[in-house]
């Protein structure tokens, strides 16, 4: 007879023992986890960082998200039929303006050079409910419309534009035969930069400028635009091809548009006061100043005096393939420098890095610039393993620091005026899903799958008026 009293303790049973190992394993597997190294999402937030709402779009995605300082995600847009977003802009009364993939289907063919990724060529507006309100298309075989666009204080809407033109087309207006064989055998066209300023209540232009009424050339005399290229700075050389002439890998990596892309500017802004536009010139190494009241030729010009043949290619060259060249606004720390992001220091050797800098222009009254004195730089910043080959942004917020995002890791950092980093978040979205905390983000992916790009980046203050009668209940985070 079995003693009762006497029975085995519970503890020494098969099913006892197998949970007491499943729970050590389970909390040991809690453990590794939270010790594993964060690699995205909030990585550093800090007391310093400024108090706004980040809002971002992942580049090859379809959805636009608003995230506070501790990643937790405030409002989501998703915008319809778009393989990609470029960038987004978030208008006082909470509409949003994206530049995006087109919505109707395109035919490639009728494209005159091989697209870029991602596939731009649309403007469109969204309510804050993500409803459509409108949209303009610019891609054909005529014309694309490409990279950044910026808002004026209107509400028109300033955008690039490549202008296609045949080889015919750059040979009689003076490009130079000798050039032909070397860089134009695969793709006998070029692709000009235009500025056009695009009502958004009716969608027609009001204004433009075309970078191809604005060409000198020095090599045949018969031609209306003939000049020493020297002595005419205010004007665009049909025959500099420099980014394409250097040793060393192709430039532009995973932008296939190749020799026709001349140009390649991608970004622009506009000062109101001034009444100019400021266009990132990619291909030409500098950023180039037009006033748009009385549209010549350059107003100004500054990073590569080679191009218009005032200097050495390598030691008076001090843009490396910029971005988002812009005005820091009125009433900002800084208010009327240009800040931009300089990518490719010291391009092709072993200590590439980017920086981003500050510089106060030589500008008299009456909003000219004296061409004979340099700009000058007044803040920069770099530190170890800041480096982006392509893409990125910054922005001058109100309590003095600077909003930068990193393109190529999808990274963005605020920095005090010190160079500290007293915020970091790493996006942790790709085209196919998200990435793992603690696995490295961006791993080299040639289809672009899980790349964790973000073009552009822009903080708004958390009293900023689209934010007014919002719900703005804090949400989940993209990731813990």
């Amino acid at each position: 007879m079995t003693d009762k009293g006497n029975k085995p303790p519970l503890a020494k049973s098969p099913a006892r023992i197998f949970l007491i190992l499943f729970v050590l394993l389970l909390a040991a597997a809690l453990r590794s986890q939270e010790n594993r190294e964060r690699t995205v999402g909030v990585l550093i937030h800090t007391e310093a960082a400024y108090d706004g709402y980040a809002l971002f779009a992942p580049m090859f995605d379809d959805d636009v998200y608003l995230m506070n300082n501790d990643g937790q995600v405030i409002h989501t847009w998703t915008i319809e039929e778009t393989s990609s977003v470029m960038e987004a802009h978030l208008l006082e009364n909470g509409n949003l303006i994206v530049v995006a993939a087109p919505r109707d289907e395109i035919d490639i063919s009728l494209i005159p050079a091989p697209q870029p990724l991602p596939l731009n060529g649309s403007i469109r507006e969204y309510t804050w409910d993500s409803e459509f309100v409108w949209e303009v298309q610019f891609i054909n075989a005529e014309t694309h419309q490409h990279h950044a666009i910026d808002i004026m204080p209107n509400g028109n809407i300033l955008a690039i534009l490549w202008d296609h033109h045949s080889l015919d087309e750059a040979l009689a207006v003076g490009l130079d035969p000798a050039l032909v064989d070397i860089e134009f055998k695969d793709h006998p066209f070029l692709l000009p930069d235009r500025i056009i300023e695009i009502d958004r209540s009716t969608g027609e232009f009001v204004w433009q400028w075309d970078s191809w009424d604005h060409l000198v050339q020095a090599r045949d005399p018969d031609l209306p635009n003939y000049g020493a290229v020297a002595e005419h700075p205010q004007r665009i050389d049909i025959n500099y091809h420099g980014w394409f002439l250097r040793e060393g890998p192709p430039p532009q990596g995973n932008n296939p548009q190749g020799i026709g892309d001349w140009m390649h500017s991608n970004s622009i802004h506009y000062h109101p006061e001034l009444d100019q536009i400021v266009l990132s010139v990619r291909h030409f190494d500098e950023f180039w100043i037009i006033d748009r009241g009385a549209p010549d030729g350059l107003l100004y010009r500054w990073g590569n005096p080679y191009t218009y043949q005032q200097g050495d290619p390598t030691a008076d060259r001090r843009l490396f393939g910029q971005h988002d060249v812009q005005w820091i606004e009125a009433g900002l720390p800084g208010e009327g420098n240009i800040l931009l992001f300089n990518n490719q220091h010291n391009p092709g050797a072993d200590d590439e890095y980017s920086s981003v800098m500050e510089l106060k222009l030589p500008l008299r009254g009456g909003g000219s610039y004296d061409w004979e004195q340099e700009a000058e730089v007044v803040w920069s910043y770099a530190a170890d393993g800041f480096y982006s080959r392509f893409g990125s942004s910054v922005q001058r917020l109100p309590n003095g620091n600077t909003l930068i995002a990193e393109t190529a890791h999808g990274r963005l950092i605020e920095v005090s005026p010190d160079g500290e980093t007293v915020w970091e978040f790493v996006n942790p979205i790709t085209r196919k899903g998200l990435i793992r905390q603690g696995d490295p983000p961006n791993p080299e992916d040639v289809s672009f799958g899980d790349q964790n790009f973000l073009f552009s980046v822009h903080k708004y203050p958390a009293d900023y008026p689209a934010f007014a009668r919002r719900d703005m209940t804090p949400g989940d985070r993209l990731i813990d």
